[in-house]
């Protein structure tokens, strides 16, 4: 098992040009913006870089998700990701057989979908589904210094945030060619935080499929089970800014815990299809 895990979360056996390890040092220290601004220099002149596009477009969505944590609108928000969805797209083009450019354009068709409404964006669905698990059939083994984002463990963790937001109606494989699955959430963090004990997005992100599951299937033991998840993630320490919004979050989340179904970093949205129906 440890070979394994070793093996997973292996640092990249190539070098890479100094201006992305540069990013890379200023995304592991909680400076997302700075990580942004050096790649994308570095991208004008180095457009075909996969190293450098995925990671640009990883730390465009980090510089949202810290904008949405300032209250900032979502129409400085948005064209981060829509760009953020472009590098990842192009680093598929120029690295198919990596699997975080398709990881992070589905990163980016998420944040997008929850900024703007779920149930506006159902179209957006199943792309996001089949990205985040081609990415997961290519292995590109990583995990950055501060242990922020690894790989496969940023995946794990998007599809368990996608199979609890997605609706779970009957009729959404007909609307969108997929649809949520509670119990696919909770497997998906389950592999997270095995490997990841310590990150607290990922114990958060357990904490609260749980309840969504013990909500939805009336599972007394679900419901404990989460609640020991979020306040284990309460005491674990902050790492970047990001862990720290997360810590803020959690008391809410354990206040409004039979709404845990909707919860995003974006705030709590009702994807019942008698709201899809009244839209």
């Amino acid at each position: 098992m440890l070979c394994s895990l070793l093996l997973v979360f292996a640092a990249p056996a190539f070098a890479l040009a100094p201006e992305v390890e540069q990013a890379e040092a200023q995304f592991s220290g909680g400076d997302p913006a700075g990580s942004a601004a050096t790649l994308t220099a570095y991208v004008a002149n180095h457009p075909d870089d996969a190293e450098a596009l995925w990671r640009l477009a990883r730390a465009l969505y980090e510089k949202g998700e810290l904008m949405s944590a300032q209250g900032r609108p979502d129409s400085e928000r948005l064209p981060l990701y829509g760009q953020a969805q472009s590098y990842a797209h192009h680093a598929q083009e120029v690295a198919p057989n990596s699997g975080l450019g398709y990881m992070w354009e589905g990163v980016a068709l998420g944040r997008v979908a929850t900024s703007k409404g779920i149930l506006s964006q159902l179209f957006t669905a199943d792309d996001m589904e089949k990205l985040w698990l081609k990415a997961l059939s290519l292995p590109a083994p990583y995990a950055s210094a501060s242990g922020n984002s690894t790989f496969p463990g940023d995946a794990y963790n998007a599809l368990g945030q996608f199979y609890r937001l997605c609706p779970d109606w009957a009729a959404m494989k007909w609307i969108a060619g997929t649809r949520g699955d509670i119990d696919k959430s909770v497997d998906y963090q389950r592999r997270l935080v095995a490997a990841e004990p310590q990150r607290i997005e990922g114990v958060k992100e357990l904490g609260v499929s749980l309840l969504c599951k013990g909500y939805k299937q009336d599972d007394e033991a679900a419901k404990a089970e989460g609640r020991k998840y979020l306040k284990l993630a309460s005491e674990l320490p902050t790492k970047n800014p990001v862990d720290r919004i997360d810590h803020g979050q959690i008391p809410t989340i354990l206040a409004r815990e039979a709404d845990a179904c909707d919860y995003s970093r974006d705030g709590y949205e009702d994807t019942s299809e008698s709201a899809y129906k009244g839209k």
